[in-house]
């Protein structure tokens, strides 16, 4: 990251100012191949997705960012995987190109990054849901275990020849899927494939079908967390407290930093403690912009109305106009989520992080 540039973008968001973004997610694609059942993407209607060029022309109007995020879907199910990356690359100059997958696509993955101009700016994530049989019983037959740990194998000798890094994410979804975490930890150590583990919450206004382009108020619940109904009756405040105990097995310092912040806030609200804590002010439509499909900006995860379209208008048109301004209202007074994809961005460039 830039220092200066983060330096300004704390002081903008603790001021109430509004900064350019720094951090973009940007859904490639709706379509997915599997069928996870905590989640709708595969149900919802793909529609428009732009093109390489119309997304080169989307990201420089976007300008310089630290962090772009690339998912889905599955994005690997789009054949220009390689092209959308490169011109991420070339428009907005990100220190972290970041790429989730579900690891059905494993030899697409490996040709991305063999071709790809910058490799070491590269980090993938593959998802899991467990072990064999969990993981394959809720993703269905195109996106099994072993296709997902191949792509886990491609990706660690690619770290040895082309720098990128990769890990997992484990999706616990119900008391079986968390019985595993440990099991799925020595299956990926070999590999020297870390696991990092999220809670499954009930549903969000970004993958549910009939939430999609609403906002999702009765999901953000401030001082608690909407977990996912198949894990009523689990010990999910337990396993992540030994989630909080092991956070100084992973690698990265930075990483370490990150997941104690994001894990203590996720204990504080399983556990009722009042007044929750880490609670970072929001950043969305201020440091972090989301980018759909078609080139459509939502609010967040959580309110996917949307505030224009990129590929139609100019960045200081969609940056500055009042349907933007109100949404922004409504972030500030949104008591707060504590979905990873939407706290990290927030904890960064409010500069919350640096509690701890």
């Amino acid at each position: 990251m830039r220092p200066l540039n983060l330096a300004l973008s704390i002081l903008h968001n603790r001021l109430g100012s509004v900064p350019r973004p720094s951090w973009c997610t940007y859904l490639v694609t709706y379509r997915c191949n599997a069928r996870c059942t905590m989640c709708d993407s595969w149900r919802i209607k793909p529609g428009d997705e732009l093109t390489a060029p119309q997304i080169e022309q989307v990201f420089a109007k976007i300008g310089r960012l630290d962090v772009v995020r690339l998912t889905g879907g599955e994005p690997f199910l789009r054949g220009d995987m390689p092209e959308i990356a490169e011109a991420v690359l070339r428009q907005s100059r990100p220190g972290v190109i970041h790429i989730t997958t579900n690891g059905s696509f494993p030899q697409r993955v490996a040709d991305l990054v063999r071709g790809f101009s910058r490799p070491r700016l590269l980090r993938f994530m593959v998802s899991f849901d467990g072990l064999k049989s969990e993981h394959d019983k809720n993703r269905g037959e195109d996106v099994l275990f072993d296709t997902a740990v191949e792509t886990c194998r491609q990706l660690g000798e690619l770290r040895r020849t082309h720098g990128v890094e990769v890990s997992a994410n484990h999706t616990v979804i119900n008391p079986h899927s968390m019985t595993d975490n440990d099991g799925l930890r020595a299956a990926l150590s070999p590999l020297g494939v870390e696991v990092h583990s999220v809670i499954a919450y009930a549903d969000s206004a970004m993958y549910g079908a009939k939430r999609r382009g609403k906002k999702a108020e009765d999901l953000i619940l401030g001082e608690s967390y909407p977990v996912h109904p198949a894990l009523n009756g689990a010990d999910v405040a337990g396993f992540v407290e030994r989630e909080l105990e092991r956070v100084g097995e992973y690698g990265s310092a930075m990483l370490r930093w990150g997941k104690r912040y994001y894990l203590r806030g996720l204990k504080t609200r399983l556990n009722g403690k009042r007044p929750v804590s880490p609670r970072p002010p929001c950043v969305a439509l201020r440091s972090h912009v989301r980018l759909l499909p078609d080139g459509s900006v939502p609010v967040c995860q959580f309110n996917t109305e949307r505030v224009g379209n990129l590929l139609h208008m100019s960045f200081d048109e969609l940056w500055r106009a009042e349907t933007t301004r109100a949404s922004r209202r409504w972030v500030d007074a949104c008591p707060g989520c504590w979905a990873e994809c939407e706290v990290m961005p927030s904890a960064i460039y409010s500069g919350d992080i640096l509690r701890g």
